[in-house]
């Protein structure tokens, strides 16, 4: 054991922007369900689990203790195990963790009886070390009492709040559904249906007092209605239903514009699962960005908050029009419906892969070589930004997403020949002319990118992955914290260093597990 003398001092740390806020986790168990909660570092037990969590360092003469400001945050971690009827706390413990550096899992170091105010060492190696008492004075463990039995009172007080707003939400749920239910009886009384006896009835009614078969209830306003057709009592209110959801039901006046029909097939679906031609702007606006709208907004035009501006101010050649279902494009039913492939298109709304385009707006188009992309007329004169390459030589059409015949470079927009005109040229020929060659791809997009644009691109110092342009504005501005070596979002969540730094610090753990190093806490 060493002297206390050569324990190693730790310096304030300076929080940097990149570091996750740090927090102590506190899971509560009773019978099979789990509750988290958590409190900060501005919380009073906080500096005591650092005091722990360093003495516990010291006691074992951990070599090489790793200072917080050289890793993640870890997060300690208590545990409250209650009973599962009476609810009263029967155990209490706290984890004490560190992370690996490489590999970023969470180990437990030590573990806290709370109830005996006992420690177990569980680091590798430890296996015949008993467990000792905590060192720490009765106030840190009256303390630590205290925090815990804290957290589960607020939490029962909390979980009480909870269950009664539930309560309350299903009496009104309740009522509701009662008033609607008598409202659909005294409908039937009126109709001569029904003797007005049922109206005097307590039960609950959940079955059409004709036929037996369930009430249903519509989705927006919950008016209740038979779901036989063929009963009586269903020409009172008549419902349709989503061919998608097997119980989603609107009354007609509801069911516009929450639901929609298919023009092909005739059946009903709800809104979220329809496609839509909304319409070519007209002139010049259909080569300006469209506001980022879904087509229920068009139908009922809501204000932009950013600008202040409504579809209202954009002329389109038609209203919004309900495109096939699924199963109609799936069956082929709907060959003169669209998708034009590219993302800025103005038949684009909020979800960019559901739109398509109708005849009446786009009759031509482009589609390239392997016939899985189509661009509208607009976006096939102006092919910037598109997904479409064209060769040189023979003058084809290809896709970038799925025909595999041809490259080009996602930052200077430079193009080979397909391979067909590769093959068809000789040597001579292929020696005079300049093409560009590809080895790196985009790390996040994967388009290619050719050896000339790679210096002048980014790069992950710790992935080693080139990042174009476009992909590397859409990057947060993230950088090693030891060499301050430029790194990409995937890494720096993970790691606060780049993977040089990593081995240059551990450089007996290059590929396998890190040291069992405990986690500390930082302090502010």
């Amino acid at each position: 054991m060493n002297d206390q003398s050569t324990v190693k001092k730790y310096a304030p740390i300076i929080p940097t922007t990149n570091m996750p806020p740090p927090v102590i986790n506190i899971t509560i168990h009773k019978l099979n369900t789990m509750q988290f909660r958590h409190v900060g570092a501005g919380h009073p037990i906080y500096p005591k689990i650092v005091e722990i969590a360093r003495a516990l360092a010291s006691r074992d003469s951990i070599d090489g203790v790793v200072t917080p400001d050289e890793m993640l945050p870890s997060h300690s971690s208590f545990l409250a195990i209650l009973n599962a009827t009476t609810g009263v706390l029967e155990h209490s413990g706290l984890h004490l963790s560190r992370l690996d550096p490489l590999s970023r899992q969470k180990i437990i170091c030590f573990s806290v009886d709370l109830n005996n105010m006992v420690v177990r060492d569980v680091t590798q190696g430890s296996e015949g070390i008993p467990d000792f008492p905590l060192p720490a004075d009765k106030g840190v463990q009256n303390a630590l009492k205290v925090f815990i039995t804290e957290q589960v009172n607020e939490w029962k007080k909390d979980e009480e709040s909870r269950r009664q707003e539930q309560e309350t939400k299903r009496k009104q749920e309740h009522e509701r559904c009662r008033e609607n239910a008598i409202v659909f009886l005294h409908h039937l009384v009126e109709l001569d249906l029904v003797d007005p006896a049922v109206l005097e009835r307590d039960a609950p009614i959940t079955a059409c007092p004709l036929c037996s078969h369930d009430l249903i209830r519509c989705r927006v306003c919950g008016i209740h209605a038979c779901e036989n057709s063929s009963c009586k009592a269903s020409s009172i209110v008549s419902v349709v239903g989503c061919s998608y959801h097997d119980r989603e039901f609107f009354c007609i006046p509801c069911a516009t514009p929450q639901t929609g029909q298919c023009p092909i097939c005739s059946q009903w679906y709800c809104m979220e699962s329809l496609s839509w031609c909304v319409g070519r702007p007209e002139g010049d606006a259909q080569r300006t960005p469209r506001p980022n709208h879904t087509a229920f907004e068009i139908i009922i035009p809501i204000r932009d908050p950013d600008t202040e501006d409504d579809h209202q101010s954009i002329s389109h050649e038609h209203p919004p029009r309900i495109a096939p279902c699924r199963n109609c494009i799936r069956h082929d039913l709907a060959s003169a419906w669209r998708r034009c492939g590219n993302v800025y298109c103005w038949s684009r709304n909020r979800n960019r892969f559901r739109d398509m385009v109708c005849s009446d707006c786009e009759p031509g188009g482009r589609t390239c070589a392997c016939s899985r992309t189509w661009l509208c007329g607009p976006c096939a004169g102006d092919p910037s930004g598109t997904p479409f390459i064209e060769c040189r030589s023979c003058k084809i059409v290809y896709c970038q997403d799925w025909c595999a015949y041809i490259q080009t470079c996602t930052v200077c927009s430079r193009t080979r020949l397909c391979d067909d005109c590769i093959e068809e040229e000789n040597d001579t020929e292929q020696l005079q002319l300049s093409y560009p060659r590809f080895t790196e791809k985009c790390g996040i997009c994967r388009r290619h990118i050719c050896d000339d644009c790679v210096p002048s691109l980014s790069r992950c110092s710790s992935c080693g992955r080139y990042y174009c342009h476009r992909c590397r504005w859409t990057e947060a501005a993230h950088s090693c914290k030891t060499c301050a070596s430029p790194m990409c979002r995937d890494c720096t969540r993970n790691w606060d260093d780049c993977r040089q730094c990593i081995y240059a610090k551990y450089p007996g753990y290059r590929g396998h597990r890190a040291s069992s190093l405990v986690m500390f806490p930082p302090l502010y």
